[in-house]
């Protein structure tokens, strides 16, 4: 950045659309080398059965976990997300933006299978404890917190922290092979 002169707290929309489209191409390229190394090496994360259901009750938290998602959005942005995220920006810088977020649940819902998983690879057991939510709230909720100025945007950084525990909670309570049901949830974030 020092080479080009570029000020990347002073982006210009279109700059800021472009960063995204790199860090989209950045974060596929190493989602797609772990999932191909860790499903070669590991045999993780293990495939569903096509013949496997989710349950009724599964999908009814799931629908109960997406409508919480919702309205801690809705705090937070005082609108449904995508429509406060679509004021102001062309459609290419929305559709730079939304391909960014999808990348980024994609790497949520990856804290939380992989962290999960590394706790109890060291405990040598299934554990009851979200330990991949925590992860992700240590993680990726902290610097969301952190990273708000005081007042109500802080609600963004409490509202990440309590999705994240949230999510590695689902994670444990759906069928650990549904990651399906955790992207419904995730989603439910960002719209």
């Amino acid at each position: 950045m020092i080479i080009l002169h570029i000020d990347i707290q002073n982006y210009t929309s279109n700059q800021r659309s472009i960063y995204c489209i790199i860090i989209v191409f950045v974060w596929a390229f190493f989602i797609g080398a772990l999932l191909l190394f860790s499903r070669k090496q590991y045999h993780f994360p293990e495939r569903g059965n096509k013949r496997d259901i989710i349950s009724l009750k599964n999908w009814i938290v799931t629908l109960a976990c997406f409508i919480g998602c919702k309205i801690m959005t809705f705090i937070d942005w005082h609108t449904l997300k995508i429509i406060g995220e679509a004021q102001g920006k062309t459609v290419f810088q929305f559709c730079a933006q939304y391909l960014y977020y999808i990348f980024e649940v994609m790497l949520v819902i990856l804290i939380i299978i992989y962290g999960q998983k590394a706790i109890e690879t060291l405990l040598k057991k299934e554990s009851p404890i979200p330990f991949g939510g925590i992860i992700l709230a240590m993680t990726w909720g902290a610097i969301h917190f952190v990273s708000r100025e005081v007042g109500l945007e802080i609600w963004n950084g409490i509202s990440t922290m309590m999705f994240s525990v949230l999510s590695g909670v689902m994670y444990l309570r759906l069928n650990r092979k549904y990651i399906y049901s955790y992207l419904f949830i995730a989603i439910g974030y960002l719209l």
